[in-house]
């Protein structure tokens, strides 16, 4: 089983990463890898930046308008502007402080008043009491919470363009696009405490963006694009039982998508086209955390914070559940979806389940160990230790399958593997991938358009987006036209079909690992 001291030694400490060539990672000096990567990139380069308008943090609104002291409009007209920008709450609060001679303002603001101690009573006795017991895993934790003080704390890169949608810590969206000098901002008084942004597959316009109130759709025009689109460029698709948005996924043919939401474990799907939604499961297991469907659309991987993950064929919902030891932290499908890796909240270590292609789910009865992620120290170039691996934070896989991407909770290195799934999976060590001084990784993202070799993309702690070129020559083929047989798009099934599959055949797929290869290692987690 490949480790962490497999690893080239990373960078000394004033060096950044600035691309791949011939396998290997290169670093060099701030200004350096800059000017490296524009030239790389050419034309196709993007310049995520702030921009003109100030980036204020989410729950400092309120206090930003409050340093305007002279004011033109009348009390009425704040507390409507309030009410359409940050919502009801922020209403009546502008009510309590507007001063108006009127009697009839005079009730409001005092009704005002009386509701909001009503709420903040309601919200202290909510607090005191028993709840379900929350996992510590970050995959529903709105991503501005994720982030580490920087501006920028996630971003998306289209799937068929070369554009790339930042989501930035005053739960606004701002999509940049290589040659274009607009940048659209995506802002709405409903889009609050975002936790997960997905492009549309085969759209160049829809982005669907989701929150405390359920799924907000954008739609862009892409050839006459505008720095503000109105609120009739947004929809809103909300489900009681998928509120807020923990987690949603599109089906790689991007008619449906679905989400998961709250403190419960219904599994919810859209048909966007119909703006209609339908409960495809709704069992036990605690609140759902994560759901991921496989790139050939046959399967969707479901995880729960009460420690199982269960894989659904989407053919008549049927399911295979495997038990943890500790929470699902991140997965990724493979390319083709026969490989699924996964990690967990505790455990450093990396796991894959393969899966028969055909009828049902198919998968292998035990999860393989592939990599020891565990946290140790090693040597820079500079001959200085320092610390790597630990508990992960988030996976990412490009669109071949060749690079695999993981950001740890308490490291500021980003470790890169070689992979190959044909005919097994293949991890070689790939690098370590180390930004600007006292920076860290928030998250990480692949470009997914390219013809060839790997752009990925890291979101650093300061808010700084940095695009890593990597290239190489590509073995991996890119996945085929979708089997869209194996889906039933009407989703008429009702709960009662949902049935507890048998063990799932045991296969043995293997595993080579370079430079050190060794035959798979069962894990803790197995299918009953």
């Amino acid at each position: 089983m490949i480790n962490l001291e497999h690893l080239h030694p990373p960078p000394g400490c004033g060096h950044v990463t600035a691309y791949e060539n011939d396998g290997r990672l290169r670093a060099l000096h701030v200004t350096e890898a800059l000017e490296t990567t524009k030239k790389w990139l050419g034309g196709q380069f993007i310049e995520v930046t702030v921009g003109q308008e100030p980036v204020r943090t989410a729950h400092s609104k309120q206090e930003a308008r409050e340093a305007f002291s002279a004011h033109t409009e009348t009390p009425w007209q704040r507390v409507m502007f309030a009410y359409y920008e940050e919502g009801w709450e922020a209403s009546l609060q502008e009510m309590i402080k507007g001063k108006d001679e009127g009697s009839l303002y005079q009730v409001a603001s005092t009704m005002a008043s009386v509701i909001l101690k009503v709420c903040g009573i309601i919200a202290k006795a909510q607090a005191l009491l028993p709840s379900p017991k929350r996992s510590g895993s970050s995959a529903n934790t709105p991503l501005v919470l994720r982030g580490s003080g920087g501006s920028i704390v996630s971003v998306a890169w289209h799937p068929h363009t070369n554009t790339l949608a930042a989501v930035f810590c005053d739960d606004t969206v701002r999509v940049f696009a290589a040659g274009r000098s607009i940048t659209p901002l995506l802002k709405h008084r409903l889009q609050k405490s975002i936790t997960h942004i997905a492009w549309m597959p085969y759209s160049a316009s829809l982005m669907a963006v989701g929150c405390e109130c359920g799924v907000l759709l954008w739609t862009l025009d892409p050839v006459n694009v505008v720095t503000r689109p109105s609120g009739s460029c947004v929809s809103l698709l909300a489900h009681p039982s998928a509120t807020p948005i923990n987690s949603l996924t599109w089906h790689p043919k991007g008619n449906l998508f679905a989400c998961v939401g709250g403190s419960n474990s219904q599994l919810v799907v859209w048909d966007v086209g119909r703006e209609a939604s339908v409960v495809v499961h709704s069992g036990t297991g605690g609140n759902i955390s994560l759901v991921l469907w496989s790139p050939d659309s046959s399967r969707l991987f479901v995880a729960y914070s009460s420690k199982i993950m269960r894989v659904f064929e989407t053919r008549s919902w049927t399911y295979e559940q495997w038990s943890l030891e500790s929470p699902i932290q991140s997965a990724v499908w493979s390319s083709l979806g026969h490989l699924l890796l996964f990690v967990t909240q505790d455990d450093p270590v990396l796991y894959y389940l393969g899966f028969i292609p055909g009828e049902g789910v198919g998968g292998t009865q035990v999860a393989a160990q592939v990599a020891d992620l565990t946290q140790t120290l090693v040597s820079d170039e500079d001959g200085e230790e320092v610390s790597v691996g630990g508990p992960v934070k988030q996976l990412a896989w490009d669109i071949r399958s060749e690079r695999l991407a993981i950001v740890f909770r308490d490291t500021e290195f980003v470790v890169l593997f070689h992979t190959h799934t044909h005919p097994t999976l293949h991890l070689a060590p790939g690098g370590l991938i180390r930004g600007e001084p006292c920076q860290v990784p928030v998250s990480v993202s692949f470009q997914k358009n390219l013809p060839n070799g790997a752009v990925l993309s890291v979101v650093w702690s300061s808010g700084q987006v940095q695009h890593i070129p990597m290239r190489y020559s590509s073995r991996e083929p890119l996945p085929s036209t979708l089997n869209t047989s194996t889906f039933n798009t009407s989703i008429r099934t009702t709960h009662n079909s949902i049935l507890n599959c048998s063990v799932p055949l045991n296969t043995s797929m293997g595993y080579a690992g370079s430079p050190v290869t060794s035959p798979l290692i069962g894990g803790i987690f197995t299918s009953p």
